[in-house]
C-alpha cells in the first residue's frame, strides 16, 4: 500500500456533514476519508443530508484518486447526501481546484456549489432548511486547529 497524501477531519453537525480537507489526495486518503465519512454519515442514510468541504493547502487529487470520490460520493447521494458546499477559502490553487472538483461533482447527482467562505457555505445550507448542531460544529474547528498544529 502506498503513504497516505492528504488529510481530513470529518465531523456530524445536525444533518449537516462538515469535511475539512488538506490536500493534496491520493486513493489512500480518499479511502480513509469514505469510512470516516460512512461512519459518523450511518445515522443519516435513508434521510437527507448536506455536506460543507472546506478545502486547504494544494487542494487536488490524482486521477485514481478522483474517479474513487466521484463514485463513493455517487454511492453516498443514493444513501441521502443531496447539498454540497465547497469552500476554495484556502486553497492554493483555486481556478484548478474548482475546475476538478466540477467535472467530478457533476458526474454523482449531487447538488453542488461553490463558495468563497464558509459563512456562505453555512448560509447556503441553512436556506435549504439544514440545521447546523453548534456545539459540533465548534467543536469541529477545535479538531481542525489542532490538525493544523
Amino acid at each position: 500500500m502506498k503513504p497516505v497524501h492528504g488529510s481530513f477531519v470529518v465531523t456530524r453537525c445536525g444533518n449537516v456533514m462538515l469535511t475539512q480537507a488538506y490536500g493534496p489526495w491520493n486513493c489512500e486518503c480518499v479511502h480513509g476519508l469514505v469510512l470516516d465519512y460512512r461512519e459518523k454519515s450511518i445515522d443519516m442514510h435513508g434521510s437527507h443530508w448536506g455536506d460543507i468541504v472546506v478545502l486547504e493547502g494544494e487542494s487536488l487529487l490524482i486521477p485514481d484518486a478522483e474517479s474513487l470520490l466521484a463514485e463513493r460520493i455517487s454511492a453516498v447521494r443514493h444513501l441521502g447526501l443531496s447539498h454540497l458546499a465547497l469552500v476554495l477559502e484556502s486553497s492554493l490553487v483555486k481556478s484548478t481546484t474548482r475546475n476538478q472538483l466540477e467535472a467530478v461533482y457533476r458526474q454523482t447527482g449531487v447538488d453542488f456549489s461553490f463558495f468563497d467562505t464558509y459563512e456562505e457555505a453555512r448560509a447556503w445550507l441553512t436556506q435549504l432548511d439544514y440545521t447546523l448542531n453548534e456545539d459540533a460544529e465548534r467543536a469541529h474547528f477545535v479538531k481542525t486547529k489542532q490538525h493544523c498544529q
